[in-house]
């Protein structure tokens, strides 16, 4: 009966230190290896001056709901618990018209989470645009905070802009759908 207690002990520990990173002290860290979590919702993203369909410098400010936060937003965590996030970006793009779509460039997004936590996310974007409806795709890996080490990936589709408004007064607002997924 002490070898089968013995053995028990030894997988569930063995179980554990799989499941659980640890830092160079050997501590456990807060989230398992196999965290997974999945977020839909909303990205308002404003340009100043509203796109046009004549390129030049743009200032462009990004806000994201996710799950509870965001209408009809949802997040799903496998080893952790989440519910909504949000998160504020802004840059420039030294040549945005309506027909460039989404800038493409590197950056940073600090997602805060619905306990106050957050996720530094360093980004590289790809864009696909056709026939004006563009989807951006920001991947990385979470450098800082929870989920620290974990690969992200962030989809935003972008609808398509008014070529009315493009030809005069401009675009200055959007609204775009977004899914954030944070794991292996």
């Amino acid at each position: 009966m002490l070898r089968r207690s013995a053995f028990v002990l030894a997988a569930t520990g063995l179980t554990t230190a799989l499941l659980l990173p640890t830092s160079a002290a050997g501590s456990a860290a807060a989230e398992p290896l196999l965290t997974t979590v999945t977020c839909t919702g909303q990205s308002q993203i404003s340009y100043s001056p509203p796109l046009t369909n004549t390129a030049g410098p743009t200032d462009i400010t990004a806000h994201g709901d996710f799950g509870a936060l965001a209408s009809a937003g949802l997040c799903l965590g496998v080893g952790a618990s989440v519910t909504s996030a949000h998160y504020d970006e802004s840059f420039s793009n030294p040549s945005q018209s309506c027909s460039s779509g989404i800038a493409t460039q590197s950056g940073t997004r600090v997602f805060t989470w619905d306990n106050g936590q957050t996720s530094t996310f360093p980004y590289t974007t790809t864009l696909t645009s056709i026939g004006g409806q563009s989807a951006s795709v920001r991947t990385g890996t979470i450098s800082a905070g929870r989920f620290a080490g974990l690969p992200a990936e962030q989809t935003t589709i972008v609808p398509s802009l008014d070529p009315l408004a493009c030809a005069g007064a401009g675009i200055a607002h959007t609204t775009s759908q977004t899914t954030l997924t944070i794991g292996p």
